[in-house]
């Protein structure tokens, strides 16, 4: 396993200790593509796998497109998707990954954004 793959794997382990209502973490390129995922002991998705390939499509492709706006707003921190059955979070990991973080509707929304967050802040990787 190359450095750059222990470090993202090591990254899904931080995020799934962060909260116990986080159902889901993905780490996946610009393109889309799964780099890996972890979801918590006895959860089961709500989507299936055809369902999650196409959201990570989407939120890649809606990244593409923050991202051109970055000279005159800045760079994209985190977007936060509210639905009946859970939040969803997609930030950028640097400049070649995104993480996508999914949690109950219990639970604090705000400690969860701040400790991801702060685990990015200062990350040696924000210009891989």
């Amino acid at each position: 396993m190359s450095q750059s793959m222990q470090y993202l794997d090591r990254i899904l382990e931080n995020v799934m200790h962060t909260d116990k209502q986080i159902r889901y973490a993905t780490i996946f390129d610009n393109e889309g593509k799964e780099i890996g995922t972890r979801i918590q002991d006895g959860m089961e998705p709500f989507l299936d796998e055809l369902d999650t390939k196409e959201t990570l499509r989407y939120a890649a492709n809606a990244w593409k497109i923050r991202r051109s706006f970055e000279p005159k707003i800045g760079k994209g921190r985190y977007v936060l998707a509210v639905y009946d059955k859970l939040r969803r979070l997609t930030m950028p990991i640097g400049d070649k990954y995104l993480l996508m973080v999914t949690w109950g509707i219990e639970g604090g929304s705000s400690q969860i954004i701040e400790h991801l967050e702060n685990m990015f802040s200062g990350d040696p990787t924000r210009d891989w």
